[in-house]
């Protein structure tokens, strides 16, 4: 399996060049838990072959996010149990010294519960997924490792997710002012932002839970109404907002009689990436001309979807989601600000498409759309031709009406790399050994099942699944094997 050969890898790796690669791994590419995983092993290994030194820093450099010490305590209590070496533990700690404030807490440490569905984790071995152990809360993190606070107020924050762990939290430290206005402590009074507190805010069990929290709860009662502008300007000045938002039971509120008409004045408010997400949803539930005007000048405006870093497939998936026409040019609008977040790739690129799947079609057009110069061919079929500055999905609509049944093969060592996007490939293609090929396969398929022909090497790389990271796979790749190369 991939992920025990990349773990020995690591357990082996030279200490000269494996720190600067996890460090790449973590930061330069989206692939954030190979990274953790990858510090674990060259720990493990320095320390079973009694090596000092190197362990901690290394440790400490792949922690860039609060939620990362609890997911690689997690990971390495699971792989190679409950005995935490000192130099782990001390990267660790000086990780979560730097880490850990009131955003983070807020923001990472949610006190759920970590509710399982069996047949999803089941599901993802079988189809080339990985299971991961669920992270460890802020507190088991701080008794785990005992880290210094750097002033008072962090050494306030260490204690109080310690008693909120263990359900012992009497009241909050004023030195957390973030916290105590996320737990309704110190809240403004209703004459302080013009108007009165919604009427779910203090009513019922609503008023026992943490401020924020109230508007969740209030909108899931019948009787409740919609918090005025000013309190949703307060949740954003003190940053809840955003987190608050993106939380909303949206499915369940617009299956209850009236959901609707309560959650539309928040509708224009949500993340972008969540308006993608549900806006079939809405398109469905009816919303209000104005709201669906707002909702599509945000998709459209070229800022917004660069602040929110979504990519072209995420406006495709919301393309093919909708049916109503009235979406159709503030999505194409939005996939073409997108494609700033997709990487640009020098010289010459063919891509190959095979037909009959939309994902596969805005991939490939997208990508294409990236290089410095590319060649669009369907598989078996013609070129198809790219027009600058396009919409990918726009480009969808011109590949759907175009006539690509006349076969043109292309030459492929005219070319600096060839690009297959499939639903499966068995054997290799014809393509010439000094040419870098990558395929992307979108079949769901079980290892037991199928077998590739041929395996990945520097010049030859299979990948599976599509989504917006993969666009960024090919330059990080070609960057490692140049580096790797040049014994750099």
């Amino acid at each position: 399996m991939a992920r025990q050969t990349y773990v020995e890898l690591l357990r082996t790796a030279d200490p000269a060049r494996a720190p600067g690669f996890l460090r790449w791994l973590r930061v330069a590419t989206p692939m954030r838990y190979p990274a953790l995983v990858g510090a674990a092993a060259f720990a493990a290994g320095r320390l079973e072959r009694g090596e000092h030194g190197l362990t901690r820093q290394v440790i400490a450099s792949v922690l860039l996010r609060a939620d990362d010490p609890g997911h690689l305590l997690a990971y390495w209590a699971a792989m190679y149990g409950p005995s935490l070496p000192k130099p782990v533990k001390r990267g660790v700690a000086d990780a979560v010294t730097r880490l850990y404030d009131e955003a983070a807490l807020l923001a990472y440490d949610d006190g759920g519960h970590h509710f399982e569905l069996g047949f999803v984790h089941g599901d993802l071995p079988r189809h080339g997924g990985i299971r991961t152990p669920r992270p460890l809360r802020f507190g088991d993190v701080v008794k785990l490792v005992h880290p210094r606070a750097r002033d008072q107020a962090q050494g306030d924050l260490f204690r109080y997710a310690l008693a909120r762990r263990n359900g012992r939290v009497r009241t909050v430290p004023a030195t957390l002012p973030l916290v105590r206005q996320w737990a309704g402590d110190d809240a403004e009074p209703a004459a302080d932002f013009g108007a009165r507190e919604p009427e779910f805010s203090t009513a019922g069990p609503a008023g026992r839970l943490p401020g924020p929290m109230r508007l969740v709860t209030g909108l899931r009662r019948p009787t409740g109404s919609p918090p005025p502008g000013q309190w949703l300007a307060q949740l954003r000045r003190a940053g809840h907002a955003d987190t608050v938002l993106a939380a909303l039971p949206i499915v369940d509120l617009l299956a209850r009689p009236g959901g609707r008409a309560r959650l539309e004045p928040l509708i224009p408010h949500l993340p972008l990436a969540t308006l993608l997400g549900h806006l079939r949803r809405f398109d469905v539930a009816g919303i209000g001309f104005e709201t669906a005007m707002a909702v599509a000048a945000r998709i459209a405006d070229p800022a917004e979807v660069r602040a929110a870093g979504v990519g072209p497939l995420r406006f495709a998936a919301a393309w093919a989601g909708v049916h109503a026409r009235r979406w159709e040019p503030a999505l194409a609008a939005g996939a073409r600000h997108s494609l700033g977040a997709v990487p640009w790739l020098r010289g010459r690129t063919l891509v190959v498409v095979q037909p009959r799947d939309d994902t596969r079609i805005v991939f490939g057009l997208a990508l294409a759309q990236r290089c410095e110069a590319a060649d669009v061919v369907a598989l078996g079929g013609g070129r198809f031709p790219i027009r600058p500055e396009e919409s990918p999905l726009h480009g969808l609509i011109r590949w759907h009406t175009a006539d690509l049944r006349t076969p043109a093969p292309p030459d492929f060592a005219e070319y600096d790399r060839v690009v297959f996007v499939v639903e499966y490939r068995n054997d290799e293609p014809d393509v010439p050994a000094d040419v870098p090929l990558y395929i992307w396969e979108t079949l769901r398929h079980s290892p037991r099942e199928y077998r590739p022909a041929f395996v990945s090497s520097p010049r030859r790389a299979r990948f599976r699944g599509l989504g917006d990271a993969s666009f960024s796979i090919i330059p990080h790749w070609e960057e490692f094997v140049a580096a790797d190369q040049s014994g750099c």
